[in-house]
């Protein structure tokens, strides 16, 4: 609706409103009344140019858009509404939903392009893909007026680069023609003239923040794994944004495992000092530092403190090496690092006494056990909650136990205290020494927050003794661990054991109790 009912009338002359004033506005009033209904058509012609556009168009014409490029709604749940009622326009927004109408649309348009296939693979299925033209990986003659120096390369034996990526979804060298089909059932066939190849990652990367780094003491004070079991695990990258649409994705844009030679070519984009031109910046390094796939920092002490800071660790001192069998000799003031084991060495003559701290990103088929990612948190009406953190009050589990102890004694008939979460908040290990006692009816959960992945290391105490974590239950108690990654000894419970949910494997390959729920009656 037009704010100046009056724009009709100051179009007329002005001989013509002198004398229409002269007679009491008779002709103004006319055309306030026409100048509303042509507002109307106006307001209608712009939303019928509005309805053109999925993004812009109005509920009802949803349908129709979604019929003009073959949309197909879920048969079982019935079919559309009358796009004239209410009730019909309702129900169409649950059939035929705005957002995938749009994405029909963006289909069609991008049909037959090597960067819908990725697309569709992402959107169908959640796996990250890479589309490969093989035909462009043929060998050939050059011809001297069309040269192409960089396509149809035999195999240079210095390129450790591009043997790294032999036959793998970033393979630059270039083959043979291929008569095999490539999808013949006996054995494929890549490289032809009509191929082309997906390639999908099934895996995803899962971050990892600021959790202390393993010290392999058998081997060497100044060895440590990037995982705090002491296993080897490969470094994955955190995939990045493709920026335009249109491109086709590279190693930084899928979670894949990083690679020495990659790291290595980070490393001398960031020593040239050379300005990128994507953001006319010196480079930075892809890998390495905050909101990257890795950063390590070290354990720091000021003169007359005894308390102990962590210090980033700059990617000047990162040196790219081979750590397989833990004989590579790491100069003084660096720090070397496999990403393809997942190893970390120091200098022997200067070792780190107060303590390695990494985060990195690891891969995994889903979120299963222990991680940082959402995590559905349930309990009970009424229960208190104790937040364990380095940065808090209760810097342990056992202080949060002694809370909760000392709580129950202040109120023993107030419910609230009955049943107690202690809640870990950080990705840090702890050591405690658990030993306690449920009282009959009272519940207690010792679970991870919301994107942390806590460690609880049982210590081997007393080799002949009990395990480090002994829980007596009594009559009706509950006793339930969520989302905690448990290493070193077992877990001792007493008590009649009424129901009780095997743990889950975790990412790592090692027992995790996510959902582990014992009941006593």
């Amino acid at each position: 609706m037009s704010q100046n009912i009056d724009r009709l009338y100051e179009l007329l002359p002005v001989i013509h409103r002198l004398r229409d004033a002269e007679q009491d506005y008779p002709l103004k009033q006319l055309l306030q009344v026409i100048t509303e209904q042509v507002d109307v058509v106006e307001a209608d012609i712009s939303q019928l140019y509005e309805n053109w556009f999925i993004e812009t168009c109005q509920d009802w014409v949803v349908p129709y858009l979604g019929d003009l490029v073959g949309y197909r709604p879920v048969h079982e749940a019935g079919e559309p509404g009358d796009v004239k009622t209410p009730q019909g326009q309702q129900r169409n927004k649950i059939l035929i939903p705005r957002r995938e109408v749009a994405n029909t649309i963006r289909y069609r348009r991008r049909k037959g392009t090597l960067a819908l296939l990725e697309l569709l693979s992402n959107d169908v299925a959640g796996w990250p893909a890479r589309v490969v033209e093989f035909y462009k990986l043929l060998s050939w003659t050059q011809h001297l007026n069309h040269l192409r120096p960089t396509q149809g390369r035999t195999v240079d034996l210095r390129q450790g680069h591009a043997l790294d990526l032999l036959d793998g979804p970033f393979d630059e060298i270039a083959h043979t023609v291929d008569i095999r089909r490539i999808k013949s059932p006996f054995d494929l066939g890549r490289y032809n003239i009509p191929d082309i190849g997906v390639f999908v990652w099934r895996l995803k990367s899962y971050l990892v923040t600021k959790t202390p780094a393993y010290c392999l003491e058998e081997v060497d004070p100044h060895c440590y794994t990037f995982s705090i079991l002491g296993n080897d695990t490969p470094l994955y990258t955190l995939p990045q944004p493709e920026t335009i649409p249109t491109d086709i994705a590279n190693e930084l844009n899928v979670p894949t495992p990083i690679r020495r030679k990659a790291l290595a070519i980070d490393r001398k984009k960031v020593d040239s000092k050379k300005i990128d031109p994507k953001t006319n910046l010196p480079y930075q390094s892809q890998y390495y530092g905050a909101e990257q796939s890795f950063q390590i920092w070290e354990g720091k002490t000021e003169k007359g403190r005894s308390e102990v800071t962590m210090v980033p660790v700059t990617f000047d001192r990162i040196i790219i090496a081979d750590l397989s069998n833990w004989q590579y000799r790491t100069p003084s003031q660096k720090v070397a690092v496999d990403p393809v084991l997942g190893r970390i060495a120091f200098p022997q003559r200067e070792p780190t006494k107060k303590g390695v701290w990494v985060s990195y990103q690891y891969g995994f088929s889903t979120e299963i056990g222990g991680g940082e990612y959402d995590q559905i948190l349930s309990q009970p009406a009424k229960y208190a909650l104790y937040k364990v953190n380095r940065q808090t009050d209760f810097k342990t589990i056992q202080a949060a136990l002694e809370q909760w102890n000392s709580d129950l004694q202040q109120h023993p008939q107030d419910q609230k205290y009955h049943h107690a979460i202690i809640e870990i908040t950080d990705s840090g290990a702890y050591t405690d020494r658990l030993n306690f006692t449920l009282p009959p009816h009272h519940s207690l959960q010792i679970r991870a927050g919301n994107k942390a992945r806590p460690v609880i290391r049982l210590l081997d105490y007393q080799p002949d003794g009990e395990d480090s974590l002994h829980v007596t239950l009594g009559q009706g108690s509950q006793l339930t661990l969520d989302g905690l990654l448990i290493v070193g000894r077992g877990i001792q419970i007493q008590g009649e054991v009424s129901e009780q949910i095997e743990p889950q494997s975790s990412p790592e390959g090692c027992a995790s109790d996510n959902g582990v729920r014992v009941k006593i009656r």
